[in-house]
């Protein structure tokens, strides 16, 4: 009602700014649960329940606050103010005799207030429920200990029950016994104990032993011969004097028993097992085997071989096939063949699908591993220490590049240009500021700006990969320029050697219009979401270019919010409206200057709740914005947030071409698309649903020509 008044006779603010406002607010806590709903277009009740409408009182004032004309003056405004002081007063955990009395005072005001404001409204029961709430606190404490909400939470358990179980017989004795089996689960404990497991030093040790008497043993045979070992009974290197002939004759030759039996009963096997602190590397024997890997082509079927004659795609039943007989083959070297050892030195392309078939082998792989845990343990990590004790012959352990790196060329180049120090950089940074503190932007148009700022990289790059990172802010204050759309993609191309700004003129429209007519074709096939943004994308009359319409789509399609990328925003917003009125995000975002995303006509780039670029002639097209956009992941090293990540992945694989083997989204937890609540967030090699979606719209072109 208050609300209603607000937008209808107050004209404080629209629908359309409230709920915008209501979306793009940044929830922290328990908040982010318990988002506020949409507020529907002159409805008398709010959506949602009690925990979103008491998380929109609360934040009311600091929503719309901003929009309130004459805040004093306003009455309906003061009643919204009231009733949220009422309620913070009434679900406080602690609250002292003298604040029950303002209670009592602000109580009797409110009433009387909202029925001159509202005559027409009679008051309700709760209403007068509420003039005794001060008398129950005296009685009682704090009332939030007794409120039914508690309640309702413990009830919706048995909710859950009813539905899912679809018994409605005797429902009360089934719900009664549900309840007592999961109070029963909840105080067991653990049922059962961990699974007694060797330790893994332990394990290299009798493997190095072994290894010592018959170094050119095959390195599946060894696995195979100390998981015998295990299974009769050896719990240690001292065991190895106990072994018998009868136990290995069948997995070894009958030379190689009687050498471990002879060097048991000579005591140098037990001796080198006693001594060992680190177990010999097997890279050595990993890379062997794989370096002379052959695909088994002449176990695979004919059909398929005439289809890779001939260039088609396999059926799928002859795929399958062909990995049951290549893994059938790894495993004769090795039992549980690392993802590292699947790769050959090219990495991973896209187009070509390395990527799904590597998870097929390794889905195999763990298949058939299921039920052998000793084939499923991993060899001991290498520490610093190890390589400092251990033999120099020993091939060293790659150390992994760093995260921040990913797709770059020139992360960090460790030279500077020829004839230059550090000083000599450090002066020109000082120039390069001294003209931007003159001339601001404008001097981007300078032949002296173009050259500094392409001397000075190597300077840039060690400024933003300083540990620990540098601020937004910092940033543009030492290397100012660094915030114009023509440094800032200059700076991507000789970071990643990818010219952004070409690629997407080339690709953006073209593919997009060819993503519109992949989703069109088979717009039954989608979620109502996605068909709702789709009808809007695929409109004749519609403004906006065929790139940021399929993008929009992609967003629906990956079930993320059009505000993980895009805010929207009066066409008359300045920079600094911005940062005040819009709530920025710390992640990047476009800000949209217009009514809708595709009918705005001008852009911003904000980073870190700043505005880093204004709108300007340099922002005439969404191109250049999702250019800008994109650059400042990889020229500020920064991760993808977590609500756009499998957007902005399919961006840089499909559209950009940047393929590196890994994921630019490492965040530990995000939010469930499907509850609203925070969860833990499973990290992939490489975003499955990417990978997937590319997979399909490339075998649909494929099929239609």
């Amino acid at each position: 009602m208050y609300i209603k008044h607000l937008v209808t006779v107050g004209k404080h603010f629209t629908y359309g700014q409230l709920n915008r406002t209501i979306s793009q607010f940044t929830y922290l806590g328990s908040d982010a649960n318990n988002k506020p709903c949409e507020v529907k277009t002159n409805a008398e009740k709010l959506g949602g329940h009690a925990a979103q409408n008491w998380c929109l009182l609360r934040l009311f004032p600091i929503l719309v606050g901003d929009r309130i004309k004459n805040p004093l003056d306003d009455e309906v405004w003061q009643l919204c103010l009231k009733l949220r002081e009422i309620v913070d007063l009434i679900c406080a955990p602690k609250i002292h005799t003298n604040q029950i009395a303002y209670l009592k005072i602000l109580i009797e005001e409110y009433i009387q207030l909202r029925t001159a404001t509202f005559p027409e409204k009679t008051l309700k029961p709760k209403h007068h429920y509420l003039v005794h709430y001060p008398e129950l606190i005296l009685q009682f404490g704090p009332l939030i200990r007794l409120w039914t909400l508690r309640f309702e939470s413990k009830h919706s358990y048995f909710k859950q029950c009813a539905r899912k179980l679809h018994n409605f017989k005797n429902l009360c004795s089934t719900l009664a016994e549900r309840h007592q089996l999961l109070q029963a689960y909840l105080h067991a404990g653990n049922l059962f104990p961990p699974t007694l497991q060797m330790g893994q030093p332990i394990m290299d040790s009798i493997e190095k032993a072994i290894r010592t008497v018959l170094p050119q043993l095959d390195e599946a045979k060894l696995e195979t011969l100390v998981n015998e070992l295990v299974k009769v009974g050896v719990e240690g290197p001292d065991d190895l004097q106990f072994i018998q002939e009868d136990d290995i004759k069948h997995l070894l030759t009958p030379i190689q028993c009687r050498k471990i039996i002879h060097s048991l009963k000579g005591g140098e096997i037990m001796s080198v097992a006693s001594s060992s602190t680190c177990p010999v590397s097997s890279i050595s024997h990993i890379s062997a085997w794989v370096n002379s890997f052959e695909v088994p082509w002449n176990k695979v079927r004919l059909t398929l071989r005439r289809a890779v004659d001939a260039g088609e795609r396999p059926a799928p039943d002859d795929r399958r096939h062909l990995i049951k007989v290549t893994v059938d083959a790894m495993r004769e070297h090795s039992l549980n063949p690392t993802r590292r050892e699947y790769k050959n030195e090219e990495g991973e392309l896209i187009g070509c699908g390395y990527f799904s078939i590597i998870n097929q082998l390794k889905t195999r792989v763990e298949y058939l591993n299921r039920g052998n845990t000793l084939s499923r343990l991993r060899k001991h990590k290498r520490t610093q220490r190890d390589d400092e004790d251990g033999d120099d012959d020993q091939p060293a352990v790659t150390s992994c590049a760093r995260i921040d790196s990913y797709g770059c060329v020139r992360w960090q180049p460790e030279d500077y240009p020829d004839g230059e120090t550090s000083a000599s950089l450090e002066e020109k940074k000082l120039e390069m500021m001294d003209i931007f503190s003159r001339e601001g932007l404008k001097g981007t148009d300078r032949g002296r700006v173009k050259d500094l700022m392409a001397i000075t990289y190597a300077k840039q790059r060690e400024y933003i990969n300083a540990k620990p990172s540098p601020s937004i802010l910092d940033v543009g204050k030492e290397w100012p320029f660094l915030f114009s759309q023509k440094f800032l993609l200059s700076h991507f191309t000789t970071l990643t050697n990818v010219e952004l700004y070409t690629r997407l003129n080339e690709d953006l429209d073209k593919k997009g219009k060819r993503l519109l007519d992949f989703f069109s074709s088979q717009i039954t096939k989608w979620r109502k979401e996605v068909r709702a943004v789709l009808k809007e994308a695929i409109k004749k009359d519609r403004e906006g270019s065929d790139g940021l319409a399929a993008l929009l789509v992609m967003l629906a399609h990956f079930k993320e919010q059009e505000e993980s990328l895009f805010l929207i925003a009066d066409e008359t917003t300045t920079p600094a409206d911005a940062e005040t009125q819009l709530s920025l995000p710390i992640t990047p975002r476009i800000i949209m200057l217009g009514e809708t995303i595709l009918t705005a006509k001008k852009w911003m780039l904000s980073i870190e709740g700043r505005v880093v670029i204004p709108p300007g002639a340099h922002m005439a097209d969404f191109t250049t914005a999702l250019a800008a956009l994109f650059a400042c992941y990889y020229v500020f090293n920064l991760e993808y947030q977590v609500e756009a990540s499998t957007t902005l992945e399919f961006v840089q694989r499909f559209l950009v071409r940047i393929n590196p083997d890994s994921n630019k989204c490492t965040a530990k937890e995000q939010m469930s698309k499907t509850t609203g609540r925070v969860v833990k967030r499973k990290t992939s090699y490489m975003n499955p649903h990417v990978i997937s979606f590319i997979r399909d719209f490339t075998e649909f072109y494929l099929q239609t020509g």
